[in-house]
Order: structure tokens, then sequence, then C-alpha cells
């Protein structure tokens, strides 16, 4: 599989046409008119915040599946079920996404923003969680490709720390350029996605 650095220019064309979202809810698709949304996923797509003048596109331009976050799975909370006893709560944010046609197939990445903010009984330290990110066919709901990450990072003592991951990218048949009608990627905090579906 390509590095992230191999993707960039195939990404361009795609992140330039609006291919790349963003995401502050608990759950649902992402949003798409955020303006730091576009800055992460510029980052992802081109290791800048903004994006490279458009290159002659010689393929395709895909509309990219949407990215979807399972319902109550936008965060992993740990500690006890009192708010005092709260030692760390781990969410995604920020969420951005590339699509490239590549020897045939349909190339999905990912980059996710996650949150970690230290509750009452937390303290500095490094913490982490499991993400899954994964592609799901939308017809029959079947998860064609899946990988779950530890997420998080070290947080100080201001008690709050925003970190990035770019999942590894993920190859699932290409059917035509109007992919989002095709799958969609679910991103899961604390569990498989798809209905606990683990691949």
């Amino acid at each position: 599989m390509k590095g992230v650095g191999d993707y960039a220019r195939v990404g361009a064309a795609i992140a330039v046409a609006g291919a790349l979202a963003g995401c502050g809810g608990p759950a649902g698709s992402v949003a798409e008119s955020d303006s730091a949304a576009t800055k992460f996923g510029n980052l992802l797509a081109f290791n800048s915040t903004s994006a490279p003048p458009a290159p002659a596109q010689g393929g395709p331009v895909i509309d990219c599946p949407i990215a979807q976050i399972e319902p109550g799975a936008s965060a992993v909370r740990v500690g006890g079920e009192a708010a005092s006893s709260v030692r760390y709560q781990i969410a995604i944010g920020q969420v951005a996404r590339d699509c490239a046609l590549v020897n045939g197939q349909l190339v999905v990445r990912v980059g996710v923003e996650t949150r970690t903010v230290l509750g009452p009984a937390g303290s500095a330290g490094s913490y982490s969680a499991p993400l899954t990110v994964a592609i799901r066919r939308t017809g029959d709901e079947k998860v064609l490709a899946s990988k779950t990450y530890r997420v998080g990072g070290v947080v100080s003592g201001a008690g709050a720390a925003i970190h990035s991951f770019v999942a590894d990218p993920m190859s699932v048949p290409y059917i035509n350029e109007k992919a989002a009608d095709d799958y969609e990627i679910v991103l899961a905090m604390g569990q498989s996605a798809g209905g606990g579906r683990r691949r």
C-alpha cells in the first residue's frame, strides 16, 4: 500500500474539487463548509494548510463517500459513572477524506483529529483509545475494509489536547465516479465500525 506522500498528486485534484470534508458533530455525515476542516483536509492531501494549484485532471472526478460517525461512538470516556470520577475523554473532531482511482480500485484515505480532555480525576499524561475506520457498502451495509487504530496522545497540565491521525489507505472496487452512492466511510470510537463487524 502506498504511503501518504504518494497520494499528494492524485489528492490535489480531488481535494480542490471539494472531496475533503470536516466534522465537529457527534454523529452523522460531515459538514463541508468549515474553514478549519478545509485546512485539515489540505494537510491530509498536501502536507500544507493551503492547496497548490489544481493540476490538469486526466481521470474521473470522484464523488468521495461521506464520512459517518456511528451513533453512540463519537467518544470514549474513562472513569466512574459520577462526573467527578472521569479521568479523560477522547472524542472525534475534524474529519477529512480524499479518493483516487488507482489500478482500477477506489482508494480512500481518511484523516481524523481527536480531542482529548482530562476529567476531574485525570492528570497530565499519555492517553489513547481505539478508533475504527471502515468503508461500508450502502446497498447491503457490508463492511468491505476496516482497521482499528490507537488514537490520542499526550495531554499536559492544561487539560486538553488535539491530535491528528491519518489512516492507512483503504481500497474497494471502483464502480463509477459517484462513489458516495455506493459506499460510506464509518468511524467509531471504542468499538468496531459497522455494527460490531470487524475485519
